[in-house]
């Protein structure tokens, strides 16, 4: 089984695949965007943006990950763009596909903590959904692009 060590340089040498894409990421950058945050850090999450970094913008396929200081509250972003939010544990939105069609949400609290959720915000407030699987699983989907993970058909 692949660490998030293994996982995050996996992800680094594929962006670096698409051109010099991936930009460090400080820990005080993750920490300082986290304070106004629901949950604690997942340490996972901060090993990715560590050792992977960032690409500035969309990856060739139109996947973006958020840069700490662009994270909020699912729940946040789903009632601001006008949909409900019916979920008790709190995540937050670490990647979007296609400019926002698509968000993809870190639990960071309760029995979910440390996996993660498709977020259409389309559905009648059922988002988010039930995990796609760990951030572990998550990443080596987007790896492989593998849609049957990425983008379940409902």
């Amino acid at each position: 089984m692949a660490t998030i060590t293994d996982i995050a340089n996996q992800v680094r040498q594929h962006w670096l695949t698409q051109g010099p894409r991936a930009h460090p990421v400080a820990r005080d950058e993750i920490v300082e965007a986290w304070r106004s945050l629901p949950g604690a850090l997942p340490d996972e999450y901060e090993t990715f943006l560590r050792i992977a970094g960032l690409p500035p913008d969309d990856d060739l396929r139109g996947f973006r990950f958020w840069w700490p200081k662009e994270l909020r509250a699912t729940a946040d972003v789903l009632r601001d763009a006008g949909y409900p939010c019916n979920a008790t544990e709190a995540s937050v939105i670490i990647a979007d596909f296609l400019q926002e069609s698509w968000w993809y949400a870190l639990w960071v609290t309760g029995p979910w903590k440390g996996y993660v959720s498709l977020v259409l915000g389309s559905y009648n407030g059922s988002d988010p959904q039930f995990p796609l699987g760990s951030l572990e699983d998550f990443l080596l989907a987007y790896i492989k692009d593998d849609d049957d993970v990425l983008c379940p058909k409902k």
